[in-house]
């Protein structure tokens, strides 16, 4: 249920309205501004109480009929929006990067003519934005009832469910806190370098100045600082004679004399190499947010998730 103030009521009861649909989309990646979209066929300035935002009918949005329900389903809808030929205020590049994929929404019923007579329609979270062929790119509108359906507690497992470095939830400074942390201080592990080269697979292989052993950052953490990746943070899969292997592509091109950061990362594993012993010592009992004695011949009677890794 929703409260449609009186003013916009008896507007909507006039056989004439002057109505538009607008979508603000607030990014979840720092550094990225909201950005307002319409139904309507020029811009219209908008403040819906946390701030005016100018909602731009170039870009604009076609919105599809929303799902919603009585019950704890998710609310859904799907909205398609164009790319704007400038970049303004999105830009294609941002977009395949993933700068808006997860960002919080919400959508208004505005008089355009006075628009202090509004009423929200709904909001929540999108899902993955997806780019089509350059022009255009969707996104899925889903309702808050998206995080229910989330796992919040911890599950069984063989491997170290913290990430590696994360810290206590509340500490200052720290890049990564979790409930259950790591609390390994990765800092000084970052090393500085540059791309000497790049293989075949100009978003996967490259040659580092490094001189760091074979399979030191095996596997490892890189963090793009200069180039279209600035920013960005990706997974070693292999390193061997300085040539390092990216698990997934990077999103644009690598190109040589870009600088990153690189660091040695966790298997997860207690035991082995970079394994959590490895880092900890006797002390990884501490440390370790798994459970690596689980009998593994038991997973048809006992539940094991992940014992069959």
């Amino acid at each position: 249920m929703r409260t449609i103030p009186i003013a916009l009521q008896q507007h909507l009861d006039r056989d004439t309205t002057t109505v538009c649909l607008l979508v603000r989309i607030e990014p979840v990646a720092p550094g990225y501004a909201p950005v307002g979209v319409t139904t309507l066929d020029r811009d219209v300035s908008f403040d819906s109480g946390s701030g005016a935002l100018l909602y731009r009918a170039a870009v604009g949005v076609d919105s599809s009929a929303r799902v919603s329900s009585s019950d704890m389903a998710v609310d859904n809808a799907e909205g398609t929006s164009l790319v704007p030929e400038f970049d303004v205020p999105v830009s294609e590049r941002d977009l395949i990067a993933g700068a808006y994929d997860y960002a919080r929404w919400a959508s208004y019923l505005v008089n355009f003519e006075g628009t202090t007579q509004f009423v929200e329609l709904a909001r929540g979270e999108l899902g993955q934005v997806r780019v089509l062929q350059g022009m255009s790119f969707t996104f899925e509108m889903l309702g808050l009832t998206k995080r229910l359906k989330q796992t919040i507690v911890e599950k069984d497992s063989l491997r170290c469910r913290a990430i590696f470095g994360s810290q206590p939830v509340g500490t200052p400074g720290a890049e990564v806190t979790q409930r259950f942390p790591c609390g390994f201080p990765v800092g000084p592990l970052w090393q500085n370098g540059s791309v000497v080269s790049v293989g075949e697979e100009n978003t996967v292989v490259f040659e580092t100045d490094s001189g760091a052993a074979d399979g030191f950052f095996k596997p490892g953490v890189l963090q793009w600082l200069t180039g279209p990746n600035a920013g960005r943070t990706y997974d070693i899969e292999e390193f061997a004679s300085g040539e390092a292997t990216l698990t997934f592509p990077s999103m644009f091109p690598i190109s040589e004399d870009e600088t990153y950061r690189i660091r040695p990362d966790c298997t997860k594993w207690k035991d082995g190499p970079n394994g959590c012993k490895h880092w900890w010592g006797p002390q990884w009992v501490l440390h370790y947010r798994g459970e690596p004695y689980i009998p593994v011949g038991d997973t048809g009677q006992v539940n094991a998730p992940g014992a069959s890794i």
